[in-house]
């Protein structure tokens, strides 16, 4: 999965979601580092806090869905749940499922007398006399669903049609990932169960309906609807769809999408050969998907070649669907994306779905083919598919693209992975209190995961990395896997032991942040390397240890050299001999190491790095170390490579954040009008301008402050980009520009792709505290507007309406009754940094009555946020 949102995740993070498994899971450290794992107790109760995989007490084989939607705009469903499963060791008297919500109407047993309790999460089964070991059995639920009278819902998400979205049909789609698929169906609702499926769904006539797998049938059929006293209203038509998922995949993944749509199938004849590739999208704008996900069949090409592994399944669909509340989720061969994933191709310039659509393909292998056995291990399918991205990008623009996506993990984990041990986590850790912590950690299974990868690659070679990463899908493949079973694949294909290299960068929490000092001793002809390791080191922590490669170029002009530092503690130095003086130092160029770095070495050598450094990161890094000279030598160095169209897009991007972090006024302003190829370019000279606008001396008065306002000005109106005049909004309101205040009016109005310039002036306006933009920020709050626009227009609503003075407590009140849970969510966090003491009462009694922990513990948390609030 793909999450698109931060404030998404806060929600989720807070949440949750139940008990801890009292189960018998397996709790190795085979990392060797037992205190790296994080605390693992209860220090006021002893209680153990790791939560270990829910115990499988029967193998479930296969599931089959009979599911009837009477009226796509009345939500509630009925559903005929067929399980097929076998007891594990021995006889089973007693089994349950995760059903969350339902309504049991009954369940039987074909032999068995069963009695049932549904406490409203768990379904207890009773077989009398019991199931016998080994010996298949089929259990029959037969339930329904009922969407809840108001808020959101989990697990399912049914927007009936609505005078607010004229024309826009009823849909419905479902998210299953970490554990909400029991709120549609009774399941295992655990990543350690894999079995086959059947959705077989009866929607109104003129729907589609989409699941996992292959469509095995699809029939029309009439239906008599009764009337009051029993006799026949109207016949009414319909249509069924049979999917089958004949291999077994994790309850999870299983998806359920009802809609209208145009579908066009992006597949190429002779690239995955026979494989349909159907992307669903709204209707009318079926003339769009080639252009966003035309290059899906080369993907797939890829993918199974890099693998050496055909793609698993029997279909790939991806269906861009209403309200979404991530990016993308990789449903076993039907991913879903959010609902502005489709560009119009006056668009395509400056949005590329590449990066996402990618990702979401890599699971199809990399958690879906193989599924981490416990959310711990969570990182071996989002770690995986996001450098399986990496390696996308490298194929298609080259080892700059590569770098730079690599570059860019390390840059997140370099700001947000500070934590130590033992009171924090690592990136692999059964710590958490609901599964969706380990998505959102600091050290952070994505990034982490990706640049784990990466160093592997670096440390292995390409050859021996490929061959480390095909037997491990050989080895797990159609089954569940831990980070061990990865580890030993690697070790297999490449003969070393990496118990360390694990130890470190998957169980560990925090990078280790350096400072290196090249210094060249001319008597003595060598070059000296000091390296230093200043984060916290103790016994819980103790000093990294890695090998540091340095590329060095000299004045004798023969190839250039690669050094190794060996760093083994909290200092070290190493010494090279040269044949002249250094003319280029670059540290790290392929970025083998995971660590903040600080290299203090002459500018000279930065700008031979900067000029031709050996790697297009070596590049980047050069620029980023000289933001200490302020020399003009430098600063025309980087302007110029700014503005330089034949130099690479993101070296040219970092030239100008290092310009924008020197402060240097002359040189943005002169970026303005002269860098004006690339969209990229121009967007980082606009977000550039805002150190500047955050200068109080700027904002709203004198010359430079009106200069500024004139240049945003100038690229809100008429860039062509959606991106740059977007952050051009934005750069308005941080500057309090209100003489363009009718530009941010402007764009509240103004539709674009992602929303992205109403959502500029929702936050340019409360910015500005521009009362007259009151009325037009309360009325994107309501339905009709997209769902991200809406929490934004949510989230300004409270702050403008604190700011001039008016009222807003009701209507945020109002608004935590909302469908949309983004809506929610903007809603209690708006209430909360209003400070108002009646929210905490508002908070407690709606976490009396919710309807499930995810939401009590929402309710919670802004609650003890609120009453701590100063």
């Amino acid at each position: 999965m793909k999450l698109r949102s931060v404030g998404w995740m806060a929600v989720v993070a807070a949440m949750a979601g139940g008990t801890r498994a009292a189960g018998t899971g397996d709790d190795r450290c085979d990392h060797g580092g037992g205190a790296w794992v994080g605390a693992s107790v209860d220090p006021a109760t002893g209680a153990v806090t790791r939560r270990y995989s829910t115990p499988r007490t029967a193998d479930h084989l296969h599931m089959r869905l009979d599911l009837f939607i009477a009226d796509m705009n009345t939500p509630r469903m009925s559903g005929l749940q067929t399980l097929t499963l076998r007891p594990i060791g021995g006889p089973l008297g007693e089994t349950a499922l995760d059903a969350r919500g339902l309504t049991i109407v009954s369940v039987t047993c074909v032999g068995r007398a069963t009695q049932f309790e549904h406490d409203g999460r768990r379904l207890t089964i009773r077989f009398d006399p019991p199931l016998e070991a080994g010996v298949a059995a089929e259990v029959i639920t037969a339930y329904e669903w009922t969407g809840p009278e108001r808020g959101p819902s989990l697990g399912l998400v049914w927007t009936p049609e609505s005078p607010a979205w004229p024309g826009r049909a009823a849909q419905l789609h479902t998210q299953g990932q970490p554990e909400t698929n029991s709120f549609w169906f009774p399941c295992h609702d655990s990543p350690n169960e894999r079995l086959a499926t059947e959705v077989v769904v009866t929607v109104p006539a003129g729907f589609q309906a989409s699941s996992n797998g292959r469509l095995a049938e699809r029939s029309n059929r009439i239906r008599a609807v009764d009337d009051e006293t029993g006799g026949v209203r109207e016949l009414v038509g319909y249509e069924t769809f049979h999917w089958a998922q004949e291999r077994e995949h994790a309850p999870y993944l299983v998806s359920l999408v009802v809609g209208k749509f145009d579908v066009v199938d992006v597949g190429t004849s002779g690239v995955a050969d026979g494989l349909a590739m159907p992307v669903y999208v709204p209707p009318g704008r079926g003339g769009d998907v080639a252009g966003t996900y035309g290059r899906t069949a080369a993907m797939v090409a890829f993918m199974e070649e890099t693998l050496d592994e055909p793609y698993p399944w029997a279909r790939y669909a991806q269906l861009v669907v209403h309200g979404f509340m991530a990016g993308g989720m990789e449903n076993t061969s039907a991913t879903t994306m959010y609902d502005t994933a489709l560009f119009a191709p006056e668009e395509l310039d400056d949005h590329d779905l590449d990066g996402l659509i990618s990702h979401e393909l890599a699971h199809q292998w990399f958690g879906n083919l193989i599924t981490c056995d416990s959310w711990e291990h969570i990182w071996l399918n989002e770690g995986l598919a996001t450098h399986m991205t990496a390696l996308w990008l490298e194929e298609r623009h080259g080892r700059g693209a590569y770098d730079a996506e690599i570059l860019g993990n390390f840059d997140g984990l370099v700001e947000k992975d500070k934590a130590e041990a033992p009171a924090a986590q690592g990136m692999v850790s059964a710590v958490y209190d609901h599964p969706w912590e380990v998505f959102r950690r600091p050290a952070n299974p994505y990034g982490k995961g990706a640049s784990l990868m990466h160093m592997l690659r670096r440390r292995l070679g390409d050859a021996v990395f490929l061959a480390g990463l095909r037997a491990y899908v050989d080895a797990r493949q159609g089954m569940t896997a831990e980070t061990i079973d990865l580890r030993r694949a690697f070790e297999e294909a490449s003969g070393e032991s990496l118990e360390q290299f694990f130890a470190q960068w998957a169980y560990r929490p925090g990078v280790p942040r350096l400072v290196v000092a090249p210094a060249w001793d001319a008597l003595a002809e060598t070059l000296t390397v000091d390296v230093e390791q200043t984060q916290p080191i103790d016994g819980d922590n103790p000093a990294f240890e890695f090998d540091l490669p340095i590329e060095i170029r000299t004045s004798g002009g023969g190839s250039p050299l690669r050094a190794v530092v060996e760093v083994r503690g909290r200092s070290t130095r190493a010494t090279v001999r040269l044949d002249g003086e250094p003319t280029m130092v670059a540290v790290d160029p392929d970025l083998t190491v995971l660590a903040g770095m600080d290299v203090r070495q002459p500018a000279a050598w930065w700008l031979a790095q900067l000029a031709s450094g050996p790697t297009p990161a070596s590049r980047v890094l050069a620029a980023r170390g000289l933001r200490g000279d302020a020399s003009t030598r430098t600063l025309e160095r980087l302007r110029r490579l700014a503005i330089d169209p034949a130099e690479p897009t993101p070296l040219r991007v970092e030239a100008v954040r290092t310009l924008a972090a020197r402060g240097s006024e002359v040189d943005i302003r002169s970026l303005v009008t002269t860098a004006r190829d690339a969209w990229e370019v121009r967007l980082a000279v606009t977000e550039a301008l805002a150190p500047l606008m955050e200068r109080e001396e700027h904002k709203g008065r004198g010359p430079m402050g009106a200069a500024l306002g004139r240049m945003l000005a100038e690229r809100a109106a008429r860039d062509e980009s959606t991106k740059v005049r977007g952050a051009a909004v934005r750069g308005l309101g941080k500057l309090g520009a209100i003489d363009h205040a009718g530009l941010v009016i402007a764009a509240l109005a103004t539709p674009s792709q992602h929303d992205a310039l109403r959502q500029a002036g929702l936050a340019a306006a409360a910015d500005m505290a521009l009362a007259g933009a009151l009325p037009a920020v309360d009325s994107l709050t309501r339905p009709g507007a997209e769902s991200r626009t809406r929490a934004a227009a949510v989230a300004a609503y409270g702050k403008l309406g604190a700011s001039v003075g008016e009222d807003v407590y009701g209507r945020l009140v109002e608004l935590l009754d909302d469908r949309e849970l983004r809506v929610v969510r903007a809603a209690g966090e708006a209430l909360v940094e209003l400070k108002d003491g009646r929210a905490a009462e508002e908070f407690a009694r709606r976490e009396e009555s919710a309807r499930g922990e995810e939401f009590a513990v929402m309710y919670r948390g802004w609650g003890k946020t609120l009453r701590e609030k100063p």
